[in-house]
């Protein structure tokens, strides 16, 4: 899936209606702007894809980026971007997307620690910090995405405001048993495709009871990002 035409049928074909994505490339760029202007032009003509743009708040230009119209939410990868989530750098970027009403989304990771190559480990965002920053920006709604599970219950558990999606999170049973742990309204569905098979996450939403399966698939996200 190299190109947004491709990724929209794949979606579609999965049974997805709208979807939030990002750009890939983002991932490795330090200035991930180029990125987001080629993302919105890849994106003209598939209305199903709603483009979120990757900052670097250790750089000057997120604050034009967190401006531009019809922002849905922001994305920060602090692992691969190679900065602190505790401390000035984040900090006035929290400050903006609270007065601006913006969520923010923090990769969590790109791809399972355990399958990366021994030499160029890339860990995970340290959940701790997470809790920390949502913490201090309560005002700030939060979506974490590639959580592991028991990251996922100690960000939802220990925060009032931030949200995980089920793309990384595996278990038995994995929604009635994460359910247990967290309400749904802390739950959104999230694919991580392609990185991850689109099919896999849809099949975790059949486990659970349709009020639940509703809220989880589509009710949280119209909510979180005024869809």
């Amino acid at each position: 899936m190299n190109s947004a035409g491709a990724l929209s049928r794949r979606l579609k074909a999965a049974g997805i209606a709208r979807a939030l994505v990002s750009s890939t490339d983002a991932i490795l760029y330090p200035d991930p702007a180029a990125c987001n202007a080629d993302l919105l032009k890849a994106v003209k003509g598939h209305p199903m894809l709603i483009p979120v743009p990757v900052v670097n708040p250790a750089l000057t230009n997120w604050r034009a980026i967190v401006s531009a119209k019809n922002v849905k939410a922001v994305k920060i990868i602090p692992n691969y971007h190679n900065y602190p989530l505790v401390g000035p750098v984040l900090a006035q970027l929290m400050e903006v997307l609270a007065e601006r009403k913006i969520p923010l989304m923090i990769q969590m990771r790109a791809e399972d620690e355990r399958n990366q190559y021994p030499l160029m480990k890339i860990p995970g965002v340290d959940f701790k910090a997470v809790v920390q920053l949502a913490n201090d920006f309560p005002a700030v709604s939060i979506i974490c995405l590639c959580a592991y599970f028991g990251e996922a219950v100690e960000l939802a558990q220990k925060t009032g405001k931030v949200s995980v999606d089920i793309s990384f999170i595996e278990t038995f049973q994995t929604l009635p048993s994460l359910l247990k742990q967290i309400p749904p309204q802390k739950i959104l569905f999230g694919s991580h495709t392609p990185f991850l098979y689109t099919e896999a996450a849809m099949m975790k939403l059949k486990t659970t009871a349709p009020a639940a399966r509703r809220t989880i698939a589509c009710a949280n996200a119209r909510r979180l990002f005024d869809i």
